[in-house]
């Protein structure tokens, strides 16, 4: 009868580690609304969330330098060019007229590096506006509608998340087996 204890405490320290892990992952999202004082992560800091989101976006990965840099020499030139050629007119048919202004156009939006010029691109994107977006869009999100976008983006995750509450709850319950010897 000794040997049932090697099957019933990791059975029970799986189940436990899985369950413990589970109620952790839900405690993120809920509840929504405070009850005994008790809020989920997300409802409770879903602005501070979008804050920061908004920030990490803007100084790491979307900004009007990266905006600019993206924007070369050949990209604003086929785009110049598309413009002239939609809004031009009769004007593109006299001589030299269409080359001389796609030649203007290009040098006044394009710097000595090739990018798109600077202070052009810091007059239309300011540094608020990438992070503003992403703050907006994040607080205008439905908690349920943001649970639903965390677990589809790390689906994966959350199910090793479990799965290694269960195994440490099998060690944990092969462990204490072997204690009671």
């Amino acid at each position: 009868m000794h040997y049932l204890r090697f099957l019933v405490y990791p059975a029970v320290g799986s189940f436990l580690g899985f369950i413990t892990n589970f109620i952790a992952i839900k405690l993120l999202f809920r509840p929504k609304k405070k009850i005994i004082g008790i809020q989920g992560l997300l409802p409770k800091r879903k602005m501070e969330i979008a804050r920061r989101a908004g920030d990490i976006v803007n100084d790491y990965l979307v900004n009007s330098e990266e905006l600019r840099k993206r924007m070369d020499r050949k990209r604003l030139e086929q785009a110049v060019e598309k413009y002239i050629e939609r809004h031009g007119g009769k004007m593109l048919d006299l001589p030299l007229v269409g080359e001389t202004l796609k030649k203007l156009s290009t040098t006044l939006l394009i710097d000595r590096d090739g990018y798109f010029n600077r202070k052009i691109i810091e007059a239309i994107i300011d540094e608020d506006m990438v992070s503003g977006i992403v703050r907006e869009k994040i607080s205008e999100f439905d908690v349920g509608a943001l649970e639903k976008l965390v677990k589809k983006a790390s689906g994966p995750e959350i199910r090793f998340i479990l799965l290694t509450g269960a195994v440490v709850g099998i060690i944990i319950g092969l462990a204490q087996a072997l204690i009671g010897l």
